[in-house]
């Protein structure tokens, strides 16, 4: 069933950093910051699993000559999981993604009928948990701000590409396309509703880069994360 994202939502621990948002700066960190970041209590941005290509709690081995063996998930102390080291050195912008499934938007608003309510209701609201991620949000509508991202990094000469995170459950064996790997994360974190900006400079190392896609004044909103649920309400979110 078609998701549909109507808004983009950033969240900052310091407000100068909400307000060089809005002025057009975007900071983007390597994948693999986000690998090994120590901050005083997980607030749900550290992941050690992120780009993981290959996922196994259990596999067969068949070593030639000499046999083959199966090593189950209670043989194994922890998941095996392979990656690719480019992957690490991606640049990425995550956001958090206001989107519905199966509703429509009809002269700026989302329809839906009076039984479906709850349902609308439930798929707007932000978890709390994302909260902890700083106390301002700014909020863009998705359609115009991604435009003015992907006609700066057109011209940077960058190669890039954003979608929505796909969550996967970790108890299953898997293997990942390898254009999908930056853009899939274990269930657990599915609760961030991520929409994921990577951009790949062609370069090795852990800098960050800065983008300036300019001022977006004109179709951003500032307000503390807390109010955010309040904001996106059923009867008062427009499309």
């Amino acid at each position: 069933m078609k998701k549909t994202i109507w808004y983009l939502v950033k969240i900052f621990k310091e407000e100068q950093h909400a307000e060089q948002f809005i002025s057009g700066n975007l900071y983007l960190n390597r994948l693999s910051y986000f690998k090994k970041i120590e901050e005083k209590g997980d607030d749900g941005r550290l992941d050690e699993n992120e780009a993981v290509a290959m996922w196994f709690d259990g596999l067969n081995l068949s070593i030639p000559g000499v046999g083959s063996c199966e090593i189950t998930k209670k043989d194994l102390a922890e998941p095996i999981s392979i990656s690719y080291q480019h992957h690490d050195y991606l640049n990425v912008f995550c956001m958090y993604a206001v989107h519905t499934i199966g509703f429509e938007c009809v002269d700026g608003n989302i329809k839906y009928s009076e039984d479906r309510a709850a349902q609308l209701k439930k798929q707007l609201e932000i978890d709390e948990r994302c909260f902890e991620f700083g106390d301002f949000a700014v909020i863009v509508p998705a359609v115009q701000f991604l435009d003015r991202v992907k006609k700066t990094l057109q011209a940077r000469g960058n190669y890039f590409q954003g979608k929505l995170i796909d969550y996967y459950d970790e108890s299953f064996n898997c293997e990942i396309e390898e254009k999908e790997i930056p853009f899939k994360k274990q269930n657990k974190y599915s609760y961030q509703n991520e929409f994921r900006i990577c951009v790949d400079t062609k370069t090795i190392g852990e800098e960050a880069i800065n983008i300036d896609i300019g001022d977006i004044k004109d179709i951003s909103a500032k307000t503390e994360s807390s109010n955010l649920n309040a904001l996106f309400g059923v009867n008062s979110i427009k499309c």
